[in-house]
């Protein structure tokens, strides 16, 4: 992804920038909002949007974004942690951070699903109504044109603009 076009992004960012799926993605993070639902999972193949929402949630106050757990409370409520290893030791070994932090939800961002069954999880997919609004969120938002192409994510998608 080009790094100056995701700046532009991330200082633009709010709802109206949620493809379908995102904006799906987003309603369903807030019926599992808190207790009993510690932790969440948003998973998806590279480039589907799961940074992007990890970016959003920070951007409207609703949770740090962070790569990885800091040593220090995050300043909101919740905690979104992008990149995560999905395997169950490394998930349940961020639960104790909850209590210890004093957080309503720890939110997963992750590649493939986390294997854990209790865990609420909501897939992030790129449908070809979600690259029309994106395509139409950069003219919009930033009067950016991509090429009429198949993409298979949105960093593909984006890496064409450079």
């Amino acid at each position: 992804m080009s790094n100056a076009v995701e700046i532009r992004i991330r200082d633009r960012l709010d709802d109206k920038w949620l493809t379908p799926s995102q904006r799906s993605v987003w309603e369903a993070i807030q019926r599992f909002d808190g207790p009993p639902h510690r932790v969440i999972n948003i998973y998806g193949t590279e480039g589907t949007g799961k940074t992007f929402m990890g970016w959003f949630l920070e951007r409207i106050n609703y949770s740090a974004y962070s790569i990885r757990p800091d040593m220090y409370k995050p300043l909101l409520s919740r905690l979104t942690l992008d990149d995560v290893f999905p395997d169950r030791t490394t998930t349940r070994d961020l639960r104790p951070l909850v209590d210890k932090y004093g957080l309503q939800q720890i939110i997963l961002l992750t590649r493939i699903r986390v294997d854990e069954r209790a865990m609420p999880t909501f897939e992030l997919r790129m449908t070809e109504d979600d690259l029309a609004s994106f395509r139409a969120n950069l003219y919009r938002h930033l009067q950016l044109t991509i090429p009429e192409e198949d993409y298979r994510n949105y960093k593909v998608a984006l890496d064409r603009l450079s």
